[in-house]
């Protein structure tokens, strides 16, 4: 737990003033100031209707269900990042693998939460290759849980999330192998310009060109791992794993 007191800062929700036009102060009912009580740092101004959910409120039943798993994990620094308005939270699993035919690949959940209200809580399945530390997000072929702010969310049945997770490798496996027998179509190079930018297209573009959309789908992972910003990547993978349905 000591790894992650940077993630669970206190926080509060204060009352917002401001001033009218001869400058005296006065406050509104209508929106709150989500602030950092360890420094006082105002976080984000949200409405009246927002409802905070502490990073701590869903790490620490995270950490107590993870140790209750049979299963072997660590906290994975990787693609991991905590800042004063979100944060995205990595466990990997390094005995649940499956290999690709180059390396073993470990399932990984990434769990996310924000205080200015640009996304919910959510926890995504995914996977991390081993050789290279690309990070692999699996919304299509595995299972996941969102739930916004105004819903809250469970984690009390992690273990039974993890078993049904490892259950679908085979699943992963089959979409893996279709898209190892799939060549990279015209429409697909023209989606990958459109939804993840010129810079990453020209930087696929300047790679040897893939002999199929598997070895294309990796030179993404790869991009998105090591020269994505860490607060930009989860949206960049959710795209990829759009792109290759996977």
């Amino acid at each position: 737990m000591e790894k992650l007191i940077n993630f669970m800062f206190p926080v509060a929700e204060r009352k917002v003033f401001f001033g009218d036009e001869n400058g005296n102060p006065l406050f509104t009912d209508a929106y709150q100031a989500i602030t950092r009580e360890d420094n006082g740092k105002l976080i984000s101004v949200m409405s009246d209707s927002y409802w905070i959910v502490p990073n701590a409120e869903i790490i620490k039943p995270l950490m107590e269900q993870l140790q209750n798993l049979d299963s072997r994990w660590i906290i994975d620094p990787s693609h991991s990042f905590v800042s004063d308005a979100r944060m995205r939270l990595q466990v990997t699993f390094p005995d649940l693998t499956f290999n690709d035919g180059r390396s073993d690949i470990a399932l990984s959940l990434f769990l996310h939460n924000s205080y200015d209200g640009s996304e919910g809580v959510r926890l995504f399945w995914g996977a991390i290759r081993g050789i290279c530390s690309n990070g692999m997000v699996f919304g299509k072929v595995l299972a996941k849980f969102y739930a916004r702010h105004t819903s809250g969310i469970r984690l009390d049945n992690l273990k039974e999330q993890v078993e049904q997770t490892y259950d679908q490798i085979p699943v992963i496996k089959k979409r893996i192998s279709m898209l190892q027998n799939i060549g990279v179509t015209k429409s697909l190079e023209e989606s990958v310009e459109k939804q993840l930018g010129k810079t990453i297209a020209k930087y696929v573009n300047d790679q040897p060109c893939p002999a199929n959309q598997w070895i294309l789908y990796n030179y993404f992972t790869w991009y998105i791992s090591h020269v994505i910003d860490q607060r930009m990547r989860a949206a960049y993978q959710m795209k990829v794993s759009k792109l290759f349905q996977l």
